[in-house]
């Protein structure tokens, strides 16, 4: 494989391990176990992916389960995950679609029940593995999660292991730490 990006047409060395997924417009999302391909000319990078698709479920499970509260461009990912334009998420949302591209744009939501609203519309609106078993027990210990949603933002480092990237595994490692 060689660099698309520099003229010099150099071949790209292959690489392992720890990944810094900026690709998924989130700056704190790090992937375990990933191989890429890198110039050592100019740096740029290729990445292979597999299941690109369970990665951004998996995702945005852990930003609708975090303890703190919603970003900007965290709150841009899980409408973009629901297939929704700004418009359409803010009719969701019962706000308008200026309002919303105000959160959007904001290091963060100021308050705890717009933050839980956005949590909520995503979780009720999605349905893939992660959300379809949302019954009596799950939806109560959310609600323990967002009761200890802290006023600031936060972003702490998130490392995501492709080899445990599945819903059975973030479903307990989430409520394993909320009880």
């Amino acid at each position: 494989m060689h660099c698309d990006n520099c003229k010099k047409g150099r071949k790209l060395r292959p690489r392992k391990g720890l990944y810094h997924y900026t690709e998924s417009g989130l700056p704190n999302i790090y992937l375990k176990n990933v191989e890429w391909y890198q110039c050592p000319h100019c740096e740029a990078r290729r990445v292979l992916i597999p299941r690109m698709n369970q990665l951004h479920r998996c995702i945005a499970w852990r930003l609708v389960t975090k303890p703190s509260l919603l970003s900007g461009t965290e709150i841009v990912f899980l409408r973009k995950m629901l297939h929704l334009n700004q418009r359409q998420f803010a009719k969701h949302l019962g706000i308008g679609p200026v309002v919303l591209c105000r959160w959007e744009k904001e290091e963060r939501i100021h308050r705890r029940t717009t933050d839980q609203l956005i949590r909520f519309v995503y979780l009720t609106s999605q349905d893939d593995e992660y959300t379809h078993e949302v019954h009596k027990e799950i939806w109560e210990n959310l609600h323990k999660l967002f009761a200890k949603i802290e006023r600031q933002v936060s972003t702490p480092r998130v490392e995501i292991d492709l080899k445990k990237c599945s819903a059975a595994y973030e479903v307990k490692r989430t409520f394993a730490t909320a009880a």
